[in-house]
């Protein structure tokens, strides 16, 4: 990365991936920590030139004692600068509860449920977030620890649907160092120091590690990650190509020619399947590629809510319409 300002860094990247056009509404979510609140400044300064309108979003998660605390600084310095805010309140423990999920995979789902609703009910072309290099560092790691592919080795994508990530260029510390020059507060989630969470504990524990060993790790992982990323679009593309081959269409379901798919190498066919069924893991994606390729009749339940049906010489598998979020 080069050594220039924030503000260039930003422009840079949003001029290089076109993140934003002229006349668009860009909804930025902002918790109230540094990172969002410099996203929504650099907004501030360029809205005018871009003729772009700005609204806010605030998610309370309910979760600490200082929640509270973080929606009204939102909101009083969002009144002081005349943007937009919408608040909204999201009770992560029931919902973690009725889905069986941990309380950070919850949080994140409900976050990015009420980003698009708040986007779709403002009309907004764009939402923007606030993730920044070193995050991106933070989740390839944590990606290659739960054995990730391609796709969680690239780490966190600048774009994909209506989420832009333009400070995803910039480091921690010179967002901070922008804030502070500009005389901007910001608030600290207390939870960040709590090393019980994952990212927390390689934040604190593993990155100061691999800086030692290499200073320029942030920069390094940043544009392997994203050579990875280019060679992840190129076989979905390849794999895209083949499914016309393979497949025919019938309502919310995709019948699979067995002995034309089996005719491709397995990263073809791990590839195809994820396509299909983005929602099912690893094991249930070499668990259909065997099915397949031993024509293996039946019903067969591959994980919760996606089953499959093999007969004469055909895979039947549901199509569902189903929005993936980005591991933040």
């Amino acid at each position: 990365m080069k050594r220039v300002s924030v503000l260039h860094q930003f422009l840079d990247t949003v001029e290089q991936y076109r993140l934003v056009e002229p006349g668009e509404r860009v909804l930025v979510g902002v918790s109230g920590g540094a990172d969002s609140i410099c996203l929504l400044d650099l907004f501030r300064v360029v809205a005018k030139r871009w003729r772009i309108e700005l609204f806010a979003v605030h998610i309370n998660h309910q979760l600490r004692q200082t929640a509270e605390r973080d929606e009204r600084f939102v909101k009083d310095l969002l009144e002081s600068w005349g943007v937009n805010l919408s608040v909204v309140k999201v009770d992560v423990t029931n919902y973690a509860h009725r889905h069986k999920l941990g309380i950070e995979e919850a949080a994140r789902a409900l976050r990015y449920q009420k980003y698009y609703q708040v986007a779709k009910r403002l009309k907004c072309n764009r939402v923007a977030l606030g993730h920044n290099a070193d995050d991106n560092l933070e989740t390839v790691i944590l990606n290659l620890i739960r054995g990730a592919g391609l796709r969680g080795l690239s780490g966190i994508p600048i774009r994909r649907d209506i989420f832009i990530r333009p400070l995803l260029r910039v480091r921690r510390d010179a967002i901070r160092n922008y804030l502070r020059a500009r005389e901007i507060n910001w608030v600290e989630d207390e939870t960040n120091e709590d090393a019980r969470f994952r990212r927390n504990m390689v934040r604190q524990e593993v990155v100061p590690v691999l800086k030692r060993i290499n200073p320029a790790v942030v920069e390094n992982v940043a544009r392997g990650a994203a050579i990875i990323a280019a060679e992840d679009m190129f076989l979905d593309f390849l794999a895209t190509r083949v499914l016309e081959k393979v497949t025919r269409g019938v309502a919310r379901r995709v019948i699979i020619d067995n002995q034309e798919f089996n005719y491709y190498n397995n990263v073809l066919k791990r590839r195809m399947i994820k396509v299909l069924l983005p929602q099912i893991d690893a094991d249930a994606t070499k668990r259909l590629i065997f099915l397949i390729e031993r024509n293996k009749g039946g019903r067969h339940q591959l994980t919760r809510g996606v089953e499959v049906e093999i007969k004469k010489g055909v895979t039947t598998v549901p199509v569902f319409r189903q929005r993936t979020f980005d591991a933040d």
